[in-house]
């Protein structure tokens, strides 16, 4: 859509009338992101509303075409005649507040048509979208045009009808202050609310208020939506009933059943089962999946309407069996666009593990994990988005991500590290991230039009506040009191790093990624046509002073920090990768990483096995990607792991997810690395093939979509290596003849 159509929409959209929810006629707009750090998160006004509104269009003739332009806060789910069609808006903020623009021609009908809309507001700050600001509400408007070339539009307004929903309550609230549990008393819910011909005369009308929300449109494509059939379905004895869906599923279990009004069904959901074979509804991650539904005496559906995190259901107190399954969410995601195969069967199973926690973790927003958080935070997002890239080509996730980001500088010039949401989190080395997600996104789409107005938006401003951060030799000091410091997570997992003396102070860690975020963003100013001169020279003055303070010339391994003796695999992992190693050292170093292996978080060891294969050690690099040790992805297989952990076993963090698709990075390095294919020119114009294939690897092949089609490769020891690229597509090939490539272009 060009911007001239872009703006006529975002013009008509803001034309119609804000719907709100009568409960909050007393209430005032507040601030949209919360401004002190840890503090509890108060319940401010009203909260956990659920809202409904309807509409019917009675039509005497079909459009040629309908579109609907659609949006709400804090989330909406529309039903068209009765069924469902959308669910939105994806998270922003309000003074970039999306909207989707969607056909609907083949969900209208002759005579009368049902809009109905269930709207939802939270009213808790967290990191899962902006709330605890009283915004809530919807609105729409539905474009007619009909054969003979005339239209009509129909409004949001004050024919509409609105129920104060009391179906829902809860008795306690989950995770981060992320999610609410759902009490259902079905004896309350209005049958057939969402279908043609329903009697709403006893509904009262909306409060109509506008609200200050500057409307842009949506970036991304609405979710996906589809059903999973339980794998598995047991009968426990008195009325106990267990649910395996074989995987971990993002979505909203619906359960159907006919009882007696008034009799209680307690549900639980989990992510494993205890010792007992029940499932574990009380979450490592500080969710308690327990919830009442009450029947109302017809054929009940209950469906919950957030979405959770989990694998296994259990149901007690049913007299009969209950039809269960679930509609799971996520981004648009062809599971058929990608594939891999190698001899090696651990790395199958790591592969399909990593697809899956990819798939669940791509929500309308890259989320951190879908249960206790449901945040995007920029570290886990850049690693997300390394292998999400690969899997789907599709990059608008992507670019949403990065603009999110961008628009946190309203609140910090330096960036948060959550976005959107209502809860302030600034971490430093995501912050430094940004750009080097801008430039892997620029090179993997080629588009050059987004970058460079993040670029111009964004960048000059992030730089010249970490300026403000540097000590008289260009490196970056004392960032814990503006930011707080990672170094890898959990903090058990840090190699003994030397913390409380370094996040202060000249830390190692941070300033690895400073200098990568440098030679970025160096990249990025030339791209944009700016000088970039003095970020190179900034550049060169960190790596010089790096090496001069920070190495250690006895052992040539690299210091925790300035005024620190130790020296941790992370200090000399991050600085591996991301070129600060003189050639002198590198011996030293992998001796060292051989020695250590990943005494680190799935954080840490992403980066450092990346290193290795960017210095040649491709060995040792695959050796730590198949490895068996406590901390690999093979121990998360062996707790029975569907999706990434956040920790390598589920005992190594306080409050492990099983859905942390950050841990999906093996599917990028094996592309990346091991079968050497990266985009030589921006958009994968052409082909760069350098290969690393380690002795042991009888063959392997994938195949995964770009933006510039289809591509494919396979090796194995007797035929070598073939490449498949669309026609036009060019190939640069970087291996010895030892490796000789054959190219086909289709």
């Amino acid at each position: 859509m060009n911007a001239n159509a872009e703006q006529m929409d975002t013009d008509l959209i803001a034309s119609a009338a804000w719907l709100m929810d009568p409960r909050f006629k007393d209430t005032q707009v507040g601030d949209c992101i919360e401004k002190f750090h840890d503090l509890p998160q108060a319940l401010i006004g009203v909260n956990n509303v659920h809202s409904y509104f309807r509409k019917e269009v009675v039509l005497d003739r079909l459009p040629i075409r309908a579109v609907l332009h659609i949006t709400g806060d804090d989330t909406f789910k529309l039903y068209i005649n009765g069924h469902f069609f959308v669910q939105g808006p994806e998270p922003g903020y309000p003074f970039a507040h999306p909207y989707y623009t969607l056909p609907v021609t083949e969900q209208l009908r002759l005579g009368p048509n049902s809009l109905a809309a269930h709207v939802y507001y939270h009213g808790c700050y967290c990191r899962a979208f902006n709330s605890g600001d009283n915004r809530s509400g919807f609105l729409m408007v539905l474009e007619l045009t009909f054969a003979d070339g005339s239209q009509t539009r129909h409004f949001s307004g004050p024919d509409w009808k609105c129920h104060q929903s009391s179906t829902f309550s809860a008795n306690h609230l989950m995770g981060y202050s992320t999610q609410f549990n759902e009490n259902m008393d079905l004896r309350l819910e209005p049958a057939g609310w969402r279908e043609a011909g329903f009697d709403d005369t006893s509904w009262e009308a909306p409060l109509i208020r506008r609200q200050d929300h500057v409307f842009i449109p949506a970036v991304a494509a609405p979710l996906a939506h589809w059903r999973a059939e339980p794998a598995k379905i047991e009968s426990r004895g008195e009325g106990v009933w267990f649910y395996d869906f074989g995987m971990e599923l993002a979505g909203h279990t619906r359960i159907r059943l006919h009882g007696t009004a008034g009799h209680v069904l307690l549900v639980r959901h989990g992510e494993e089962l205890n010792s007992d074979g029940s499932v574990r509804h009380e979450l490592r991650c500080n969710c308690k999946y327990e919830d009442e539904i009450t029947l109302s005496g017809r054929e009940d559906v209950a469906e919950f309407y957030d979405y959770r995190g989990f694998r296994y259901i259990e149901i007690h107190h049913a007299s009969v069996q209950p039809e269960v399954w679930v509609d799971v969410r996520h981004y648009p995601f062809d599971e058929a666009a990608s594939g891999f195969d190698c001899s090696e069967p651990l790395l199958n199973d790591i592969w399909k593990m990593s697809k899956l926690g990819i798939q669940m973790g791509s929500q309308d927003i890259f989320v951190d994990c879908p249960t206790r958080e449901k945040g995007q935070y920029t570290g886990d997002t850049y690693m997300t988005v390394l292998s999400q890239l690969i899997l789907t080509g599709d990059p608008a996730l992507t670019r949403k991500a990065i603009r999110d980001f961008q628009l946190t500088q309203r609140f910090d010039p330096g960036m948060l590290a959550v976005a959107p949401g209502s809860f302030r989190q600034e971490l430093a080395e995501w912050s430094l991230l940004w750009p080097v997600m801008l430039h892997y996104y620029y090179w993997t789409t080629g588009d050059k039009v987004f970058t460079i107005e993040m670029v111009n938006t964004g960048l000059k401003m992030l730089l010249e506040w970490f300026v403000g951060m540097e000590d008289q030799n260009g490196l970056l000091t004392g960032m814990d009191r503006k930011k707080w410091v990672l170094v890898d997570w959990p903090a058990n997992l840090r190699d003994g790093y030397d913390y409380e003396n370094t996040k202060n102070d000249v830390n190692t860690v941070v300033n690895t990624f400073y200098y990568e975020m440098l030679n970025c963003s160096a990249g990025l100013m030339s791209l944009a046509g700016r000088d970039n001169a003095a970020i190179l020279s900034r550049a060169e003055r960190l790596r010089t002073a790096f090496i001069g303070h920070l190495l250690d010339p006895a052992t040539r391994l690299f210091r925790d920090g300035a005024n620190s003796s130790h020296q941790s695999l992370h200090a000399s992992g991050f600085a591996l990768r991301f070129g600060l190693v003189p050639k002198e050292a590198q011996p030293e170093i992998i001796q060292f990483m051989r020695q250590k292996r990943l005494a680190c978080g799935l954080y840490g060891a992403h980066y450092f096995i990346e290193g290795l294969f960017q210095v040649g050690q491709h060995e040792l690099a695959y050796d730590l990607l198949t490895s068996h040790d406590d901390h690999s992805w093979a121990e998360m297989l062996r707790h029975g792991a569907t999706a990434p952990l956040e920790a390598w076993a589920p005992d190594q963090k306080w409050n492990t997810s099983f859905c942390h698709p950050a841990g999906g990075t093996p599917i990028y390095l094996l592309v990346r690395y091991v079968m050497g294919l990266t985009p030589a020119a921006p958009g994968w114009k052409t082909v760069k093939v350098a290969p690393q294939i380690p002795a042991k690897l009888e063959r392997m092949k994938v195949r995964f979509p770009t933006v510039a089609g289809p591509i494919s490769a396979e090796y194995d020891k007797v035929n070598g290596y073939r490449l498949t690229v669309p026609e036009g597509i060019g190939v640069a090939v970087c291996t010895d003849e030892l490796m000789p490539v054959i190219v086909t272009h289709t």
